[in-house]
This record gives C-alpha cells, sequence and structure tokens, in this order.
C-alpha cells in the first residue's frame, strides 16, 4: 500500500501546481485584459503557410500546410483576455478536475482492498469517466471558438480552426474510466452474492 500512498502524494503535489498555474493564468489574462502584454505572454494560433517553391515533385499538388505562431497582443483587451481565457481554461479545470477524484480514489484506497473495491470507488471512476468526456469535448469545441475569433482580433485574415486533437484522448480516457468503473460494480456485486450464499 506504499505505493498507494506516493501516489496520492505526487497526484496531490501535482494538484497543487495546476491550481497555482491556473491561478497564475488567470492572473497574466487580468494584464493582458488591463495592462497589454508587450513583455508578457502571447497567444499561440496556427496560421495556413505555403511551401517553398521547388519543393513539389512532378504529379503532385499543393494542398496546404501549418505555422504555429505567437502572437502578443501589445494593447490592453478585455476581448482577447477573455477569449484566451476560453481556449486553456476549459482543459485546466478538466485537468484538475479528473486529478482531484483520482486523489480521492487513492485515498480511499489506503484503507485497503475492500474499500479500493466498493461503491464508492466505483462511483468516483464514474465521476472521472463522465468529466473527462464531457470536458475534452467542451474544452476542444470552446477552443476551436476562441483561436477562431482570436485569428480574425489579432491577424490581418482569419482562419477557421480545427479542434484539437487531445479532445480524443480524454474523450477515451474517460470512456476507460467509465469500463473500469462498471467492472468494479460488477465485480462487487459477485462478491455480495457469493458471500449471501456463504
Amino acid at each position: 500500500m506504499r505505493w498507494i500512498a506516493r501516489l496520492e502524494i505526487t497526484f496531490s503535489i501535482g494538484f497543487v501546481l495546476g491550481c497555482l498555474g491556473a491561478l497564475a493564468m488567470l492572473v497574466q489574462a487580468a494584464g493582458m485584459a488591463f495592462a497589454g502584454t508587450a513583455g508578457g505572454i502571447g497567444v499561440t494560433l496556427n496560421v495556413p503557410g505555403a511551401l517553398p517553391a521547388g519543393m513539389l515533385a512532378e504529379g503532385a499538388a499543393y494542398v496546404g500546410s501549418g505555422a504555429e505562431v505567437v502572437v502578443r497582443p501589445v494593447d490592453p483587451s478585455p476581448a482577447i483576455a477573455g477569449l484566451y481565457l476560453l481556449d486553456t481554461l476549459p482543459g485546466v479545470v478538466t485537468g484538475l478536475l479528473a486529478v482531484g477524484i483520482l486523489i480521492r480514489v487513492l485515498r480511499q484506497a489506503r484503507s485497503g482492498d475492500r474499500a479500493l473495491f466498493s461503491a464508492g470507488t466505483a462511483g468516483h471512476l464514474s465521476r472521472l469517466g463522465w468529466v473527462l468526456i464531457a470536458g475534452s469535448i467542451a474544452a476542444a469545441l470552446l477552443g476551436w471558438l476562441a483561436k477562431t475569433l482570436l485569428s480574425s482580433m489579432l491577424l490581418a485574415e482569419s482562419f477557421m480552426f480545427q479542434p484539437l486533437p487531445g479532445g480524443l484522448i480524454g474523450v477515451v480516457a474517460g470512456a476507460a474510466a467509465l469500463g473500469i468503473a462498471e467492472i468494479v460494480r460488477r465485480g462487487l456485486a459477485l462478491l455480495q452474492e457469493v458471500e449471501a450464499t456463504i
């Protein structure tokens, strides 16, 4: 059980650092809104890029490529700061909620195997799954919207952005957590049936 305690401590430290990072993000956004960011934070955007002449083989056609650029708004802009938070904060909140739930599962698991394989653990894992699924989808969609609006404000030309593929990873992890929760529930039900027959 020592490794579970160490894992809980590791996740707890990560949770505290994540909260501090979120707080720093809010402070940066406030600076972006009211003071400008001439020497501070920038907004990362992906823009279409062009291939250099002569890079295409015969019979090949240019479809498009992209480049990542960091745009630093110099003048104060509450709208840009709000869109920056809309792009970054949902993913951070989803991650913090997920880590918080994992800490609760590990804390419960330290009490013993019976506490680990319980209805409480199954409930925590179900919540973890739904937080990851809903949070990842929301973060991807809100990030897409924010980046599209930011591009129209910070670039000379507006671009449509694709939702981040990281959202798919969160959805898969959430589905896995729901599956594990169901396994724990069914195992618990079987254990209760066995105990009832003894």
